[in-house]
């Protein structure tokens, strides 16, 4: 491996490079505006050199939290010659009373990453003391989105709270979601027109289908419908997910904001209650023990949507496993649906079960490697005592940011002839989660 600091230092000139005076952005020009967990790992990074930029980059993105505690996925902010789809004019945050007057916004929101990232600066910290005001005002926000998760997206108080869009999810187009797509008639559907800005040469290839963009427009139709009515839109959107990542994402955060309210001497006893309740109904109805992994649920057809994807290992991390169900996790990983054949071993972890005939390890969620699934997984291994097997993933992402650089996304493959990264370069998270590995 390249010297330690000189990848380190590497890692900080990206995020540097990124870092608009304001916010970070997640890439160059792929992704102009603030997304919202691609600032939570951002932070992670910033925590380990600049504190009060880790702060900040959470201090801004919650400037858009709405009245209701969401959190947008997208912060909108006024970039020289931006080019996004879908922007602020077409999401129209405005037209519901509980968005934010003076911030544009998207509608929807994303993996609650903010907890454990508001933790993880507290554990670098060199002054708590100095910071315990900004600590207090974050701890206060991120309490509140959790707030809306349960109370907005759990309608039978399972403790699950569910995504109504993929990119709420983080993985946009994974295979998950093709059954619920597939169900929609786009013959007879009505779509606004949108002109889509992240296709060109270069990436065009790696990207989601039109089908894809169509669903994903499709759902915003029915949010502008009904102006954002999180009850309204319940009743109509085709897709309300109960995802794995999502929900072990919010569960380990929710275990971290136990922790800052404990040293905030804050009543965390809701906290602890959903907690309790998204473990017990995470094990209870998603766990799936013939494949060693957790379920998805599709709430608007009442049924699993059985998967091997990363996303079904995560909960790992969210330490929602009893010991014997992170055995059969390890055990999945293990196999060749995530670490290929003796003829065509992978790293990991891949997007996707590497076995399936529609792997497409060049695009977008449908197979490569994320530097950011494999974070969540190496802490979700190290909670449970699988040191062997965490060091495995660190060091599988690290090899690919020694030796291709800060890149998107990764081929999970060994042996590869030709070009191994893919998606946009100089990618923020890439560069943050490295600073994070390499300081462990």
């Amino acid at each position: 491996m390249q010297e330690i600091q000189t990848l380190i230092d590497k890692a900080k000139a990206i995020l540097n490079h990124n870092f608009t005076g304001e916010f970070t952005k997640p890439a160059p020009s792929l992704y102009p505006h603030q997304w919202n967990w691609d600032a939570g790992f951002i932070a992670i990074g910033y925590a380990h050199f600049d504190t009060q930029r880790a702060l900040d980059e959470l201090n801004i993105l919650f400037k858009g939290q709405w009245r209701t505690g969401m959190l947008p996925q997208i912060v909108f902010r006024k970039e020289p010659n931006a080019k996004y789809f879908p922007g602020a004019d077409f999401w129209q945050s405005n037209l519901s009373p509980n968005a934010p007057k003076d911030t544009a916004t998207s509608g929807i929101t994303m993996p609650p990453v903010h907890g454990f990232a508001l933790h993880r600066i507290m554990e670098l910290a060199e002054n708590m003391e100095a910071i315990k005001p900004q600590i207090q005002n974050l701890y206060n926000k991120v309490y509140r989105l959790h707030e809306y998760l349960y109370n907005y997206r759990d309608p039978n108080q399972e403790g699950l709270p569910y995504i109504r869009h993929p990119w709420a999810s983080g993985t946009d187009n994974s295979p998950t979601w093709d059954g619920i797509i597939n169900r929609i008639d786009f013959d007879n559907l009505e779509i606004s027109n949108y002109e889509r800005q992240d296709l060109n040469s270069e990436n065009v290839n790696f990207r989601p289908t039109k089908r894809d963009y169509d669903f994903y427009v499709h759902l915003l139709d029915i949010y502008k419908k009904h102006r954002y009515d999180d009850k309204a839109i319940e009743e109509e959107c085709p897709f309300l997910v109960q995802d794995p990542l999502f929900i072990g994402i919010l569960n380990q955060s929710n275990e971290c904001l136990i922790k800052i309210g404990n040293y905030l001497k804050e009543d965390v006893s809701q906290l602890e209650s959903w907690l309790k309740q998204t473990k017990k109904s995470m094990n209870e109805k998603l766990w799936d023990e013939n494949r060693g992994v957790y379920n998805s649920y599709d709430l608007r057809n009442n049924e699993i949507i059985p998967t091997y994807t990363s996303s079904a290992l995560m909960p790992i991390f969210g330490n929602i496993s009893t010991k014997r169900q992170a055995a059969k996790i390890v055990e999945t990983l293990k196999s060749e649906r995530f670490s290929g054949t003796s003829e065509n071993p992978a790293r990991w972890c891949s997007t996707y079960d590497l076995t399936r005939s529609d792997l497409n390890p060049q695009k977008y969620w449908r197979g490569p490697i994320w530097i950011n699934m494999n974070w969540l997984l190496y802490n979700g291994l190290k909670q449970y005592g699988y040191l062997v097997e965490a060091e495995q993933v660190k060091n599988d992402a690290l090899h690919y940011l020694e030796n291709y650089g800060f890149i998107e996304y990764f081929n999970p493959f060994k042996k590869q002839e030709g070009r191994v990264g893919y998606g946009t370069d100089n990618f923020s998270w890439s560069a943050a989660l490295c600073i994070d590995f390499l300081n462990e």
